[in-house]
C-alpha cells in the first residue's frame, strides 16, 4: 500500500472516531438530560402526590362532617315531621271538640225543635219585628219620656232585665241547649242588663215584645216553663208589667251563632 493510501485511510479512521465520539457525546447528553428530567418529574410527582393526599384527607374529613350533619338534620326532620303529625292530630281533635261544643258555647248556629216564649208589656209599641230595635212599622221606636226616663230608672210598665234573666234561668235549668232573645244568642259570657228603660243583651238593646227561643226537648221545656214560679209571678203578681206571656212548641228553631268574645284582659301565662 502506498503512503497516499495510508494517509487517506488514516484520515477516514480519524473522522470515524471523531464522529463516533460526537455521537457518544450527544447520546450521553441526551441520557443525562432525560435522567435529570426524570428526577425533576419524580420530585414533582412526589410533591403532587403529597398535596393530593392532603387534599384527599381534608375532603374526607369535610365529607365525614357533612355526612354527620346530614344525619343530624335527618333526625331533626324526622322529629319535626312527627311533631307536625301530632300537631295535626291535636288540631283535628280541637276542631272536632269546637264543633261538638259549638252549640253549647254559642259559637255555632243551632237548629232544632224547642219552645218559643213571647212576652209583652204595657209599654211595648207594635207587635215586634226582626230587628229588636225597631217597631213593626220599620221606624225607630220612640224613646219613652217622662219623669221615670229622665231619672234613669226603668219605667214601671216595662219588663225588667231581671225578669228576662229569671226566665232564661228557668230554661237553662229545664234542659235548654241554646237560647236567644230577639235573635241575640246567649252564651256563658252573656249579660242581661238594663240601661234606663232599655234591656241590653250582650250590650245589644232589645225591646218588647220579647221573643225568647230555646232549643231542646219541646214538651219538657213547655211543661217546666208553665210550672215555674217565675212565669206564675210574671203573669199574676199585682202590678206586673206583663200583658201576655205565651209558651208554644216550635217544630224547628234556628238560633244564630254568638259573635266571638273579645278577651281584653287575657295575658300570657307568667307575664
Amino acid at each position: 500500500m502506498s503512503a497516499r493510501v495510508r494517509r487517506v485511510a488514516g484520515c477516514w479512521g480519524w473522522r470515524r472516531a471523531l464522529a463516533l465520539a460526537l455521537v457518544l457525546a450527544v447520546l450521553g447528553g441526551v441520557i443525562a438530560l432525560g435522567a435529570r428530567r426524570a428526577a425533576v418529574t419524580a420530585d414533582a410527582r412526589d410533591r403532587l402526590a403529597v398535596i393530593l393526599r392532603a387534599q384527599v384527607g381534608e375532603r374526607s374529613t369535610a365529607l365525614t362532617g357533612t355526612e354527620d350533619r346530614v344525619g343530624r338534620l335527618r333526625s331533626q326532620l324526622a322529629v319535626t315531621r312527627e311533631q307536625r303529625r301530632r300537631a295535626q292530630r291535636d288540631q283535628a281533635r280541637a276542631v272536632a271538640d269546637v264543633a261538638a261544643l259549638g252549640p253549647m258555647t254559642g259559637s255555632a248556629a243551632v237548629t232544632g225543635p224547642g219552645v218559643r216564649i213571647i212576652v209583652n208589656d204595657r209599654l211595648a209599641g207594635g207587635s215586634g219585628a226582626a230587628d229588636p230595635r225597631v217597631s213593626a212599622s220599620g221606624t225607630p221606636r220612640p224613646h219613652q219620656t217622662g219623669p221615670t226616663a229622665a231619672s234613669g230608672a226603668p219605667a214601671p210598665g216595662r219588663i225588667q232585665d231581671h225578669d228576662l234573666a229569671d226566665l232564661v234561668n228557668v230554661l237553662w235549668i229545664s234542659g235548654a241547649e241554646a237560647i236567644a232573645i230577639n235573635g241575640v244568642r246567649l252564651t256563658a259570657l252573656s249579660a242581661i242588663r238594663a240601661a234606663g228603660d232599655i234591656v241590653l243583651i250582650n250590650f245589644v238593646p232589645v225591646l218588647a215584645p220579647y221573643s225568647v227561643e230555646a232549643v231542646g226537648d219541646p214538651l219538657r221545656l213547655v211543661r217546666r216553663v208553665e210550672q215555674s214560679a217565675v212565669v206564675d209571678r210574671l203573669r199574676h203578681r199585682p202590678g206586673s208589667p206583663v200583658t201576655s206571656l205565651t209558651a208554644s212548641i216550635a217544630a224547628s228553631l234556628t238560633l244564630p251563632a254568638a259573635p266571638s268574645p273579645v278577651l281584653r284582659h287575657a295575658r300570657r301565662s307568667g307575664s
